[in-house]
């Protein structure tokens, strides 16, 4: 963003969205922090699990990901108005490339800033299209990706099933062989940091990369869809909007229904496993459509005093997303490689260290920004972006 945003409430309700969005985005990341997707499901960690493929997975980054659409608007509309052009926001990706790259190479594989600067290189050129084009692309590029990737594998299972009259479990079983299990576990359990980052290049930097540029299409897709949404100014002025947000809210919660409902069934009969590629197709298509659901029900929510006093707490988490998403990733290597706790943390257990960082998270980010305007990441990033500019707008204020 460029200088203090128009519309005071409209950007503080962006920000309680996307606060809201990276309280998911950490509980779906710890079982990969702390080695916990390497286990089998079973007590209280099944049920966990079941709540994540019905509520938090494949939902919070598709939130994210249209903030930064959203964001990319909001940024060149006002780049424009101060007479810059497109290249200060390819300097400002660049940045954040940057920052991206530091963050797979040194810390942790699951990185997504590195993904999110790639992809926005291709924003500018959609910048001129219509909005219903955005709508139709947006939508297209989401579900054809989720369809062609996942939806197939969903049913190449399913008709087999049908035509042999059981579940092939060779279409099941774990997602990691155990050679990929146990090279992870000795390297986080025993090698100092410097072997552990050379394990880490030779094994997850690269495979990681290649596995998040195939996110790309769906990536690109909910960046337009941000962008359609900040070129009609859903967001900005949701009043106006009130009925196109009460239909895609409608919309998207009947779509979502049958879908968590089949999810539920599966686990219900146990063949969470055996189903696993069906599993991961719904539990990703509802990503979809309850990210929508979740945005709308907040966008509308937020335009009420009463609510926006309650979820008020999220909005400086929200606008200190960067810092605290790099955070999260620093405590949770210290956590589980600096004190070997990888591999040895239920996903229930993981769900309460959240629960725990959480508060002190949001706390400290209210603190930071009763004293600075942004927040420490979010500053390096604008700094560098504008380096060597003769008129740096929005400098900090302490």
């Amino acid at each position: 963003m460029i200088g203090p945003a128009d519309g005071k409430e409209r950007i503080v309700s962006i920000d309680i969205i996307r606060g809201f969005a990276l309280l998911g985005i950490f509980l779906v990341n710890m079982p990969t922090f702390s080695g916990s997707e390497f286990r089998t499901y079973d007590g209280a960690d099944r049920y966990i699990r079941m709540f994540f493929d019905l509520f938090v997975q494949g939902k919070f980054y598709l939130i994210f990901s249209f903030l930064f659409g959203l964001g990319f608007y909001l940024f060149m509309s006002r780049a424009e108005q101060k007479g810059y052009g497109k290249s200060l926001f390819f300097r400002r990706l660049f940045i954040l490339l940057v920052i991206g790259l530091a963050h797979l190479i040194f810390l942790w594989k699951g990185d997504i800033l590195t993904l999110y600067a790639i992809t926005g290189l291709l924003l500018p050129a959609f910048y001129p299209m219509r909005t219903e084009a955005l709508w139709f692309w947006g939508r297209l590029l989401v579900i054809g990706y989720l369809l062609l990737t996942l939806g197939l594998s969903a049913i190449i299972v399913l008709v087999d099933a049908l035509l042999e009259g059981r579940i092939n479990p060779a279409f099941g079983g774990p997602l990691f062989t155990a050679s990929e299990i146990q090279s992870a576990l000795q390297a986080f359990r025993t090698l100092p940091w410097t072997e552990w980052l050379a394990w880490h290049w030779q094994v997850e930097v690269f495979e990681s990369l290649a596995n998040q540029l195939t996110m790309l299409p769906i990536i690109l897709g909910m960046f337009l869809l941000g962008l359609a949404v900040g070129k009609s100014g859903m967001l900005q002025n949701v009043e106006a909007h009130r009925s196109q947000w009460k239909r895609l809210r409608r919309r998207n919660l009947a779509a979502s229904v049958p879908l968590l409902a089949c999810t539920a069934i599966i686990y219900a009969f146990g063949m969470e496993s055996s189903l696993s590629a069906v599993v991961y197709f719904i539990t990703y298509i509802s990503g979809y459509t309850l990210a929508f659901v979740y945005i709308s029900q907040l966008a509308l929510l937020l335009e009420k005093p009463v609510w926006q006093r309650r979820l008020r707490f999220l909005q400086p988490y929200g606008r200190m997303a960067l810092t605290n998403y790099l955070t999260q990733t620093v405590l949770c290597v210290v956590l589980f490689l600096g004190f070997r706790l990888y591999g040895h943390v239920n996903v229930w257990q993981g769900a309460l260290i959240c629960l725990a960082i959480y508060p002190v998270q949001i706390a400290y980010s209210a603190f930071w920004l009763r004293r600075h305007r942004y927040g420490p990441a979010e500053w390096v990033w604008r700094r560098l972006t504008y380096a060597g500019m003769a008129d740096q707008p929005g400098k900090q204020q302490s």
